[in-house]
């Protein structure tokens, strides 16, 4: 959706998408396998599944990386489920000098839109970091494992626990409007946080392949590293249409100014996002 300055050179994209493969996906037996039949129709969610939004990502005037956040169903088992996955990587200069890629998925119940397994692959120079983290809701227990270190957690979760990924999604179920503040329980590092997301005023944003468009600034505060921190402050804009998607975000850190700007918007519909470009 994934958040916060790894280095000075590339801000990971993690903690946003968490608000934003070809690598081999192990298989999580330990997750119990919901959803409804693959076979039945697909459930009818608020956004369109498909959907593909690209991104750019500047560190002051220099772009310093992409990324593409992406919504598809998925066959496990012969039940449907919903993947939300995001995959980044620095690019020009920045590639040359610190390479960074990273690659998070949600999967998710369809139906509860509560998150199964959240998986994240990071590579950051020579270093690199593949955990996954599992949900039992029936019995308020979550599991992190780290693939790379060969490590384990077992910790405690609530009935309704989501993660930074799913939570980006389900907020757009029901859009923030202008003035609005509201809190919520998220998982991350293993641990229960809240998140205070406040919208402000109306603004316009202006888009290199859309124009100018209406959107509803927004401050997100949280108390936990994969998202904001304490010694920054972030903004995002979001259109305030019926797609409610993210235009633009802004941080403000000791070490840099980051900004990401939606480039194009792919996949179904036939609303301005994907017919309307200019």
């Amino acid at each position: 959706m994934a958040w916060w300055i790894k280095n000075p050179l590339f801000f990971s994209f993690s903690g946003l998408f968490c608000l934003l493969g070809a690598m081999n996906r192990p298989v999580l037996a330990e997750t119990p396998v919901v959803g409804p039949p693959w076979d039945d129709p697909p459930h009818q969610l608020w956004f369109p599944v498909g959907e593909e939004i690209d991104y750019e990502i500047f560190w002051g005037v220099f772009q310093v990386g992409e990324a593409t956040v992406k919504a598809e169903w998925l066959n496990r088992d012969g039940r449907r489920l919903l993947s939300l996955s995001m995959r980044a990587q620095s690019n020009g200069l920045v590639e040359k000098i610190y390479p960074v890629t990273e690659f998070m998925e949600t999967i998710l119940d369809p139906v509860s839109f509560l998150p199964l397994s959240f998986e994240k692959d990071s590579h950051e120079g020579k270093r690199h970091s593949h955990e996954i983290t599992t949900f039992d809701h029936a019995a308020k227990k979550g599991q992190w494992q780290s693939l790379s270190k060969n490590k384990r957690k077992d910790f405690a979760i609530e009935a309704d626990t989501r993660d930074l990924m799913g939570l980006m999604y389900w907020i757009r179920k029901d859009p923030i409007r202008d003035g609005e503040t509201r809190r919520y329980r998220v998982m991350t590092d293993e641990k229960l946080y809240e998140l205070t997301v406040a919208a402000g005023r109306r603004d316009v944003v202006a888009l290199k392949n859309y124009g100018k468009v209406p959107c509803i600034k927004m401050e997100p505060k949280g108390m936990f590293r994969g998202m904001f921190t304490h010694t920054g402050r972030m903004w995002l804009w979001v259109s305030d249409d019926p797609r409610y998607t993210i235009c633009r975000v802004a941080a403000s850190v000791p070490v840099a100014s980051i900004k990401i700007m939606l480039k194009r918007v792919r996949g179904p519909g036939d609303d301005f996002w994907t017919q309307g470009k200019t």
